[in-house]
C-alpha cells in the first residue's frame, strides 16, 4: 500500500478503524527510501542532510522499531544538550511521544531520563555536554542526534564504548 496514491485513500475509507490507525503509524508507508535504515549488516548508519530532511524522525523511528520488535532492549540517545533530548527527541513533533502509536506508547520518566516500552525495551537519554555520564553504560543501539553540534567531541568516543551489547 502506498499512502501517496488515491487507491490508498479509497482503501482506508473502507477499512476498519484499527487498520486505519495502524497505517497512520507505519513509518515504512510514509518515509522516503533514503530515510530508512540500509539493508544488511552495517556498523554505522549516517544521515548527512540539510534542514527539513527528516533526520530526527528517521532516527527516532529507527530506534522505535528496534524497541517495539524487541531487537534493542537497551538503547541510548545522545543529543547536544539535555534540553535537545527532551524538547526534540522525546517531546518534539518528530519525537518519540508524537510518533509512537497509543497502543505501544513508551512511559517517559524525565527524572530518570528514560523511556520504557510495554515489552520492557528502554531508551536512556544523554547529553553530549556530559560525556562522563556515559561511563559504564551498556547498550545495543545508539542514536547520535546532531553529532556535529556536540559541544564535547569526546562524547562520541564514550558513546561508542557504550555499544558493548550490540
Amino acid at each position: 500500500m502506498n499512502p501517496r496514491s488515491s487507491s490508498f485513500a479509497a482503501e482506508m475509507e473502507g477499512a476498519d478503524a484499527a487498520l486505519r490507525a495502524r497505517a497512520l503509524f507505519d513509518w515504512r508507508l510514509w518515509s522516503r527510501p533514503n530515510q530508512l535504515e540500509p539493508v544488511g549488516p552495517h556498523r554505522f548508519h549516517l544521515i548527512l542532510a540539510g534542514r527539513g530532511f527528516g533526520k530526527t524522525r528517521a532516527g527516532v523511528e529507527w530506534i522505535r522499531g528496534l524497541c517495539e520488535r524487541g531487537e534493542a532492549k537497551r538503547a541510548i540517545v545522545v543529543a547536544p544538550t539535555a534540553a535537545d533530548c527532551r524538547d526534540t527527541i522525546v517531546e518534539g513533533p518528530s519525537g518519540f511521544l508524537n510518533v509512537c502509536p497509543p497502543w505501544n506508547m513508551p512511559i517517559y520518566e524525565p527524572s530518570k531520563r528514560r523511556l520504557t516500552w510495554p515489552n520492557g525495551s528502554r531508551v536512556l537519554l544523554y547529553s553530549a555536554e556530559e560525556p562522563d555520564r556515559l561511563r559504564g553504560v551498556n547498550c545495543d543501539a545508539l542514536l547520535a542526534d546532531e553529532l556535529a553540534a556536540w559541544p564535547r567531541p569526546e562524547a562520541w568516543d564514550m558513546a561508542l564504548l557504550a555499544l558493548r551489547i550490540g
